[in-house]
C-alpha cells in the first residue's frame, strides 16, 4: 500500500524520471570504467546490453514463480484469515484471556474491520495500480523512454555542470565542485548501496522462509527486498506476514522461530551487511535514519518517507563543508580552555 500510493502521488512522469535517475546511479561505475576504453556512447550501448540481458534472465526466473505465489496466497487467505479469526474469538486462547478487556475488544474487532478495509478499498486499489501503473502502454513507454533519459543524464552532465557554475563567483567555484561531487558520490553510494542491501535482505529472508517452509517465501523475498529502498522498511513489511503465515500454516514453534530469525536477519543487515555495502560514505547512523524517516513522514507523507534518508545525507555532507565538527584534538583543547577559565 505504502509503495502503491507513493507511486501514485509521483505520476507517471514522476516515477520514469525518478526510474531513470536510480538506474544512472546503479549504472554509473560501469559507465565510467568503460569510458576508459571507450567513447561514452559505446559505453552506454554494452551497458545497456548486459543490463537488459540480466533484466531478462531475472524476469523469467522470477516473475511465473511469483504469479503463482500471489494467485495461491489469494486463494488461501481466506482460510488464513479464519484461522485468526477462530483465534482471535476463542476465550481459550491463553494470551487473549491475559488481556485487558478493552483490548481484547478491540482484538475481536479487528477481522471485520480487516474485511471492511478490503471490501472498500481493494478493489479501487487494484483498479487504479492495474489502470495507471501496471498498463501495458505506460510500461512499453517507460522501457523507452527511461534509457533514453538515463542517456541524456550522461550526455548532458557537463553541460548542465557547468551552466549551474556559471551563476558561481569564481572564488567560490571550487568549493561549490567540491560539494557537488561530494553530493553525486553520496547519492550514488546511498542508491547502489540500497540496492545492493535490499539485493541481499531479500535473498537471505526468501531462502530463511523457505527452509522454514513458510508458504509464498520468494513472494515475501522479493517484497522485503524491494521495500528496503526504505531503510529497515523492508524486514519490517517481510516480518509481519512471515510470521502470520507461519502461525496459520505450521505452528507457534514455527512462528517462533521466524521470528527468531527475523531478528538475526535484520542485526545482522543492521550491524555486519549494510556497513560494508555502504563504505561508510553515508556515515548516517541507525539513530539519524530513523529519526529522518519519521520526520519525513510526518511532515510531508508518503514522499518525504521515501525521500528522508537522501535528504537527510545531503545535509551531512553540506554540514560538513559550512560547519564542519571539532576534531577531538580541538575539543580537548576547548575544554582545558573552559577549565582554566573556571579556575580563574
Amino acid at each position: 500500500m505504502l509503495l502503491i500510493e507513493a507511486l501514485r502521488l509521483l505520476g507517471t512522469s514522476g516515477i520514469v524520471i525518478l526510474a531513470a535517475i536510480l538506474i544512472a546511479y546503479l549504472i554509473a561505475p560501469i559507465v565510467d570504467r568503460l569510458r576508459r576504453r571507450m567513447a561514452l556512447w559505446a559505453a552506454l550501448l554494452v551497458t545497456y546490453v548486459g543490463f537488459a540481458a540480466v533484466a531478462l534472465i531475472a524476469f523469467f526466473a522470477i516473475v511465473p514463480p511469483l504469479f503463482n505465489e500471489a494467485r495461491s496466497l489469494i486463494s488461501d487467505f481466506p482460510q488464513a484469515f479464519a484461522y485468526l479469526q477462530n483465534e482471535l474469538l476463542n476465550p481459550k486462547n491463553p494470551i487473549v484471556a491475559k488481556l485487558p478487556p478493552v483490548v481484547v475488544n478491540e482484538i475481536k474487532t479487528l477481522p471485520s474491520q480487516i474485511n471492511s478495509l478490503i471490501a472498500k478499498y481493494g478493489l479501487g486499489v487494484a483498479q487504479a495500480t492495474l489502470g495507471g501503473l501496471f498498463s501495458v502502454v505506460t510500461l512499453f513507454l517507460s522501457l523507452i523512454i527511461v534509457p533514453i533519459l538515463c542517456a541524456y543524464f550522461f550526455f548532458d552532465l557537463g553541460e548542465v555542470k557547468r551552466g549551474f557554475l556559471g551563476f558561481i563567483p569564481p572564488a567560490a567555484r571550487p568549493e561549490t565542485m567540491a560539494i557537488l561531487a561530494d553530493l553525486n558520490k553520496t547519492m550514488g553510494c546511498f542508491v547502489r548501496g540500497q540496492a545492493l542491501d535490499g539485493f541481499i535482505l531479500g535473498t537471505l529472508i526468501a531462502v530463511m522462509l523457505a527452509i522454514m517452509h513458510v508458504r509464498y517465501a520468494l513472494l515475501i523475498g522479493v517484497a522485503a527486498g524491494i521495500l528496503n529502498l526504505i531503510p529497515y522498511l523492508g524486514a519490517l513489511v517481510g516480518f509481519i506476514p512471515a510470521v502470520l503465515l507461519a502461525l496459520v500454516f505450521n505452528g507457534w514453534e514455527n512462528a517462533l522461530i521466524v521470528a527468531i530469525l527475523f531478528c538475526v536477519i535484520q542485526q545482522l543487515d543492521g550491524n555486519v551487511i549494510l556497513p560494508r555495502v555502504m563504505k561508510d560514505s553515508v556515515q548516517l547512523s541507525p539513530l539519524v535514519i530513523i529519526m529522518a524517516i519519521l520526520i519525513g513522514s510526518a511532515y510531508f507523507g508518503v514522499i518525504g518517507t521515501f525521500l528522508a534518508v537522501p535528504v537527510a545525507a545531503i545535509l551531512r555532507v553540506l554540514k560538513l563543508h559550512f560547519a564542519p565538527a571539532p576534531t577531538p584534538a580541538q575539543l580537548a583543547t576547548d575544554e582545558q580552555r573552559v577549565t582554566a577559565l573556571e579556575l580563574l
